[in-house]
């Protein structure tokens, strides 16, 4: 028996469709699998930055309830794994103390997402005392998935211990979700921003670049996007504002997922700042939508960008070169190759399991 211990399945965030990626693999290999959902307190990210915070624990809390029912019932047997879809969880190392106490041996697999450690994260403030706690998480699972080897070398750098237990998977897709809904879509003179607008993203950076771009091309639109109801906050949307205000931007805000993958199939270039990034699913969606992605060489975009290192950049300079040249000439790349390679990770993990 396979337990599935999923992250609150927010549409804003991927965390909806691994919501049913996961069980659909299970169920295609036969595979006898029970998801543990909690209860969350709100579909929106109030506090936070992935998540939820003040969400997520007591969604978190309601899965461990519910665990810890499977063991007082007798449910749990020798041989059962449990797959966590996001180790970032208060109280997770329950389920090992469950098991070792009732002398039933399971084995724990999960997904390494982000943790204190990671530059800028909405809880690094907590680091102090966190990199305990995500050691004690680490140690409790038996094999530990992440998205890129750039992630891997930076959980060693705190935990070097933990070599053998980290698995470079890459983070799962399944692209069809996207190509089937963008059938037909015209691509139009446009660059797009669709990183979250989280300071860590650096979205500031991007929007002068789009200052500088729009002055030089004026027929050009430079875009904006997000799922939450308001782009930005603070002196951020106010800067925002003011340049869509000016005509050097559009805001795209409140996206539903199909809606947002319309916006990135129709622009030509997809560019960001961020000074982070363990995997970066925008990236693939821009690749999957046959969108050249135009991002920093470092973080794990070399990785996702494998054979089309042409398109790193190494400063501001670069990028807005970088982007001139696709303007200009125009850039037809077949992103194929990439793009299966992460349809094929679910099945990778699954198998693991």
């Amino acid at each position: 028996m396979v337990y599935y211990i999923p992250i609150e399945p927010l549409e804003e965030r991927y965390t909806a469709q691994w919501y049913r990626w996961f069980p659909e693999a299970l169920e295609n290999r036969g595979v006898s699998f029970e998801v543990i959902d909690g209860k969350a307190l709100t579909d929106k990210i109030i506090t936070g930055a992935f998540l939820d915070i003040n969400s997520t624990v007591h969604y978190k809390a309601e899965q461990l309830k519910k665990i810890s029912k499977l063991f007082f019932d007798g449910k749990v047997q020798d041989g059962d794994v449990f797959f966590v879809a996001d180790i970032e969880f208060w109280g997770i190392e329950s389920i090992r103390y469950l098991a070792d106490l009732n002398n039933i041996k399971v084995r724990l697999c999960g997904f390494c997402h982000a943790a204190s450690h990671t530059t800028e994260d909405f809880i690094s403030k907590c680091a102090s005392y966190a990199k305990f706690i995500e050691r004690g998480w680490f140690e409790v699972f038996d094999v530990v998935f992440v998205g890129s080897q750039y992630h891997k070398n930076k959980i060693l750098e705190y935990h070097a211990e933990l070599a053998d237990k980290i698995m470079v998977s890459g983070n799962p897709y399944k692209s069809v979700e996207i190509t089937d809904g963008i059938k037909g879509v015209q691509k139009k003179n446009r660059v797009i921003l669709t990183n979250r607008p989280d300071y860590e993203k650096r979205p500031n950076l991007t929007l002068d670049v789009f200052q500088i771009l729009k002055d030089k091309y004026p027929a050009w639109e430079f875009m904006v996007t997000t799922g939450r109801d308001e782009w930005g906050s603070g002196w951020l949307r106010s800067l925002a504002k003011s340049l869509e205000k000016k005509g050097v931007i559009t805001i795209q805000e409140g996206l539903t997922k199909a809606e947002y993958f319309n916006f990135l199939a129709e622009s030509k270039i997809m560019t960001g700042n961020t000074i982070e990034e363990n995997f970066g699913y925008c990236i693939l969606e821009a690749m999957i939508c046959n969108t050249i992605p135009i991002v920093s060489n470092g973080y794990s975009h070399p990785e996702l960008l494998e054979g089309h290192h042409n398109l790193l950049f190494n400063s501001i300079i670069e990028q807005v070169e970088l982007i001139e040249q696709c303007i200009d000439t125009g850039i037809d790349i077949d992103f194929s190759k990439r793009v299966s390679y992460y349809d094929s990770v679910l099945s990778v993990i699954v198998d693991c399991l």
